[in-house]
């Protein structure tokens, strides 16, 4: 008797499994239907509002798509890092978005993903170019303008040459690339670039505190320094606390990088000059999209480098000071065109001068 109620309930399974799969053929042809993803997302800190600010865009494409999102914060912490990526991997995720500690040191995790099929996309912090086939995809800023849009604010408003401080976050690939763009801002906008000096480079690791004291530390061995580049807003805080502490607000330029709320908030109250805006939040979001695109089975370019725009004393009112960025691309491609346009006529007006 229980084997004749298997066997019917069997057959009534599988009948059923017919019909529905007849009913999937026909919905075929007016509707799509898209599975369900796991998304990881790695930055290599949550500390910094910068990544935090990645992370919006991330769960906002997730909440879109109805993925799932899983994340920890290894505080800064590469071994943590792999580790906490590991038991993503171990949950089964589909994809990661991965913001690397040390763009060189990436290789293990990529490989490690890449061995357990799970998709990467390496957003914000590039990896080196030996490692690109271990990922699907690169979205990032573009670094090399971040940097350039900073020197060329130096060789403009220090025409006579300056004694630049630099501080540094020397593990990260993309900053490395910002300070190299910096000093093509500089040589290329300059009349004589030599009068640019490179006076000092400190490590700031992109943190407020650890920067605030090797500024203090620099100015008192450097006391004639004009310029202070930094890596992120978060560093120039630091600059600005250790040039208001060594009495000389007002005598030193400091810049920064990311267009953050605390940046332009620096700048509106005169503290800062000028910040490179990047747009983490849309480079979270576009990297989810990517992400699932590519599980999809859909091309999707390779590499993708998002526009910065310069944030100073003449545009800070155009910007909300309380926001990073917008997913609206047209809003912030209307700032990057203003940029572009406004060097564009310095630079024809400087021409007919001469």
């Amino acid at each position: 008797m229980k084997k004749k109620m298997i066997a019917t309930l069997l057959t009534g399974a599988m009948a059923l499994s017919m019909v529905a799969g007849a009913a999937t053929v026909m919905a075929d042809d007016t509707t799509e239907t898209k599975e369900k993803y796991t998304i990881g997302f790695s930055p290599y800190t949550l500390t910094n509002e910068y990544f935090t600010a990645v992370l919006d865009g991330v769960q906002k494409a997730c909440d879109e798509t109805g993925s799932e999102l899983i994340y920890f914060d290894p505080q800064n912490d590469p071994t943590q890092q792999a580790s906490q990526i590991d038991d993503m991997i171990a949950s089964g995720i589909d994809a990661l978005i991965y913001i690397p500690y040390d763009s060189a040191g990436a290789q293990t995790v990529l490989q490690t993903c890449k061995d357990a099929g799970v998709k990467v996309i390496n957003v914000d912090n590039v990896i080196t170019e030996d490692d690109y086939d271990l990922v699907d995809g690169i979205i990032a800023s573009d670094n090399e303008q971040l940097g350039y849009l900073s020197g060329q604010w130096v060789a403009e408003n220090h025409p006579d040459g300056a004694n630049i401080l630099t501080v540094h976050l020397q593990t990260a690939e993309s900053c490395i690339i910002n300070v190299d763009g910096f000093w093509k801002g500089i040589k290329e906008n300059a009349k004589d670039p030599d009068k640019y000096v490179d006076a000092q480079v400190v490590e700031g690791e992109g943190s407020t505190e650890t920067s605030f004291n090797v500024v203090s530390d620099a100015l008192q061995a450097n006391d004639d320094i004009d310029v202070i580049y930094c890596i992120n807003d978060t560093s120039a805080l630091g600059a600005v606390q250790a040039v208001e502490d060594a009495g000389k607000t007002g005598q030193i330029d400091i810049l920064g990088k990311d267009g953050a709320p605390i940046g332009k908030h620096a700048i509106k109250d005169g503290t800062m000059v000028q910040s490179s805006a990047q747009r983490p939040t849309y480079m979270g979001y576009l990297g989810v999209k990517e992400a699932i695109d590519v599980l999809e089975g859909k091309e999707i370019e390779f590499n993708t480098a998002i526009e910065s725009y310069s944030i100073t004393k003449d545009n800070i009112d155009d910007f909300d000071l309380d926001a990073w960025d917008s997913l609206d691309e047209d809003s912030t491609d209307d700032a990057a065109a203003d940029t572009t346009e406004a060097a564009d006529t310095e630079e024809a007006d400087t021409e007919e001068a001469k």
